[in-house]
């Protein structure tokens, strides 16, 4: 008893709605957690589908999937994105459609490069070629037989993404960086139930 009669009521801390929210446990952090679990899973989502789209896509259904590592055909396309190609016949293809071709001399290099013109020779048509950013037309003659592929659409900047974890080192970050995240909030969690636990 104190001298005045009066016990010394202790007022419990107060705590700010900021504060509660910071909580581990609280709804403001399961709904971090569920971001971040939420964003993880749609980044591996996008890779995993972007790498089957130009992997395995291609062996299934009618269409072609490269990665433009030049800048030839800038801004229009730019450098390092996955360009979808569909199949058409030599005949349909028209002057200002951008068509792909292994250039002459270099059968595995692939070229994505807009037709500016249609040709004719003794042996038959062919198409005049040129990148948008280059200054003048290809040297050489695309023959304008048989059946080809067409530029359709493109997705910028993805490539580089996909290029790189198709090495070892990228498809182990693949792997091993989204696991890491979640296995570091589920000890956070577990971490948080003892310490709770522990002070009750």
């Amino acid at each position: 008893m104190s001298g005045t009669g009066m016990e010394a009521v202790m007022e419990p801390p107060v705590v700010t709605p900021e504060q509660v929210d910071a909580r581990p446990g609280s709804a403001g952090w399961r709904w971090t957690k569920r971001l971040v679990g939420g964003l993880v899973i749609l980044v591996v989502s996008v890779i995993v589908l972007g790498l089957a789209a130009i992997t395995i896509g291609p062996r299934l259904f009618s269409y072609q999937a490269l990665v433009v590592r030049s800048g030839s055909m800038a801004p229009t396309i730019p450098t390092g994105s996955i360009v979808f190609y569909r199949p058409i016949a030599a005949a349909d293809v028209k002057v200002r459609d951008i068509i792909v071709f292994s250039e002459p001399g270099q059968p595995n290099v692939k070229v994505t490069h807009r037709v500016v013109s249609i040709g004719n020779s003794p042996t038959g048509k062919y198409f005049i070629t040129q990148g948008d950013a280059n200054g003048g037309p290809d040297q050489w003659h695309i023959p304008a037989v048989g059946t080809g592929w067409k530029a359709v659409f493109h997705v910028p900047y993805v490539g580089y993404i996909l290029f790189d974890i198709q090495s070892t080192y990228g498809r182990l970050l693949l792997l091993l960086v989204p696991a890491a995240i979640l296995a570091l909030i589920t000890l956070w969690e577990i971490w948080e139930g003892r310490r709770q636990s522990a002070a009750t």
